[in-house]
């Protein structure tokens, strides 16, 4: 199967029109018509209903667009496999993940790897998207916080808190932990309610029966950090400290709440046992960042 034809079906797809999809893969607007039509005639099924509102999938495309993703993805991986085995090595590969994970966990173990180390580049994604980058292709492995979808390997990788910050005088800054009880009790600097840790505070207040309302909400957690630094608060975050904050773990009756780290990869990826090795390295190094979370069996998965 021509696979230039299943992107440009692809294309046509995302742009819901002929027109659009033109534009994006550089091809004439009637000789991509003439492209989907014999496409069609090679799967022996039309792929769009056509009107004068323009095209939409019939029941046979909609089938059909999985089956064309997954092609395509691989495709690039048959394609990275050429180019490692012509070089005879396995480098320089993709890893996505939050960008909290990115800044405190993959970006500090690319260092520590130096010039051998396998990661070559990271994108930042939002946590419910973490895991599509791989099924894509866009990434050759993840680090994620939610729960790995079936058709991906994962590995536990381990923990991290999610911590209450605040400045160094502040009274809760001498304690091993803080109860959730006694948190809600504080003017609380949180992020916003769509956020995986905001989620998870809520979910343990609630299994504590406890209330609270936030003194300030926000999308970003260096402003929570800087509100904090400035005595506007106590925030909550799984992001190591910075401006001098103190962190201290928040306990409920269950134990601390702690962050799953998860890998995941895809069985079929030509470097599988370089990226289980590499894997195997982080959950090493991530234990050394967070040493005082390993063991802990009351852990809970961010949202």
């Amino acid at each position: 199967m021509d696979l230039r034809l299943l992107r440009y079906f692809l294309a046509v797809v995302e742009a819901g029109t002929v027109h659009g999809a033109s534009a994006t893969v550089h091809v004439a607007q009637p000789s991509l018509s003439r492209q989907i039509r014999r496409l069609e005639h090679d799967l022996g099924f039309e792929l769009f209903e056509r009107s004068a509102r323009g095209l939409s999938l019939t029941a046979a495309g909609r089938a059909f667009l999985p089956v064309a993703e997954d092609l395509l993805t691989r495709a690039t991986q048959a394609r990275a496999t050429a180019r490692a085995i012509s070089r005879g090595t396995v480098s320089d590969l993709t890893v996505v993940a939050a960008p909290t994970t990115v800044k405190d966990v993959i970006s500090p173990f690319i260092v520590r790897a130096g010039a051998s180390g396998i990661i070559g580049n990271a994108i930042e994604a939002l946590p419910e998207h973490v895991y599509a980058a791989v099924e894509r292709g866009d990434a050759d492995f993840a680090v994620g916080t939610r729960i790995p979808p079936a058709e991906l390997r994962s590995m536990v990788l381990g923990h991290a808190f999610l911590w209450a910050q605040m400045p160094a005088e502040h009274p809760l800054a001498s304690r091993t932990g803080v109860p959730i009880s006694e948190l809600v009790q504080e003017p609380l600097i949180l992020m916003s309610r769509a956020h995986g840790v905001r989620q998870m505070l809520d979910s343990a207040a609630a299994r504590a029966g406890l209330a609270f309302t936030a003194s300030v909400e926000t999308t970003s957690p260096v402003l929570a950090q800087a509100l904090a630094a400035a005595g506007r608060g106590v925030c909550v975050l799984s992001d190591d400290p910075q401006f001098g904050l103190d962190a201290v773990p928040i306990s409920t009756s269950a134990g601390d709440l702690i962050i799953t780290l998860f890998g995941v990869w895809d069985e079929m990826h030509y470097a599988g046992a370089r990226i289980v090795e590499c894997l195997r390295e982080l959950s090493t190094f991530n234990a050394e960042l967070y040493p005082q979370t390993v063991g802990i069996g009351a852990g809970a998965t961010a949202p």
